[in-house]
């Protein structure tokens, strides 16, 4: 059934490239919308500050990521070729290498966040400002799971434990508590927990480090966090290198 659809999808791009790639847009359009609306109507209402903060701040992300990517097409443009269909490729292209790479707002989210209560975020030593989105499955369209709670603060280790002091609530991350654990971007590691928390609408957590302007630095501190969580010693990992983000890893029952 996947086949057929792959098949009259490319057909529909070949048949009528541009109603074909109105149609797609469109459609990814309406899951990002339903995918931000799930999570603020899912967000605890005290704390929906959270949520709008992170969605002002991934908007300013995106004009400086567009301004900076029309300057870039516009530069060769002028100065190097001028032609309108290599400027739309370079306005696209450097779009989306500044949406990726570039994190310009990671200051001023953490001053945001971190006016909704001083008090619950001491930033210790070592700390490292993080996102954590609880997720859940079965939230209605498309498949796999949605996010449904969003908190932010430090996230520092305490011995093998990982604890992440939030805005909203304190999560402490340990092997003994955790079934897997997943890369799956240079600053983001899914953690899917061995017991689910009835109290809790999330069926699985993801660190989203926001440290620095560029999340791709970001990439050893995840893996380091990636080996203590998972229990991987350096001697088991030395000479071992990841070709694909998305690496997982089971923790094995006690």
């Amino acid at each position: 059934m996947l086949e057929i659809g792959i098949t009259l999808l490319i057909l529909l791009f070949f048949i009528f490239p541009i109603p074909g790639v109105a149609v797609c847009l469109g459609t990814w359009t309406c899951y990002l919308i339903y995918g931000k609306l799930l999570l603020l109507n899912r967000q605890p209402y005290r704390w929906k500050k959270i949520v709008w903060i992170h969605f002002l701040n991934g908007a300013a992300n995106m004009i400086l990521s567009l301004a900076i990517a029309f300057m870039m097409a516009l530069l060769v443009y002028f100065l190097i070729f001028d032609s309108t269909r290599l400027f739309i490729f370079n306005l696209i292209f450097c779009f989306l290498i500044s949406i990726r790479w570039f994190d310009f707002t990671h200051v001023i989210y953490r001053h945001l966040v971190s006016k909704l209560q001083p008090l619950s975020l001491p930033a210790p030593k070592d700390s490292v400002f993080c996102m954590l989105i609880g997720q859940q499955s079965g939230t209605g369209i498309g498949i796999g799971m949605k996010s449904v709670s969003l908190d932010s603060g430090y996230a520092y280790w305490n011995g093998h434990q990982l604890i992440f002091d939030g805005i909203m609530a304190r999560k402490i991350f340990s092997r003994n508590s955790i079934l897997t654990v997943e890369k799956i971007s240079s600053e983001k590691i899914k953690i899917v927990p061995a017991r689910k928390n009835l109290n809790e609408k999330a069926e699985a957590w993801i660190i989203i480090i926001r440290q620095q302007f560029y999340p791709f630095r970001t990439r050893e501190l995840r893996d380091q966090w990636f080996q203590q969580l998972s229990g991987l010693q350096d001697s088991d990992t030395r000479g071992f290198e990841v070709d694909d983000d998305l690496e997982s890893a089971r923790i094995p029952s006690a």
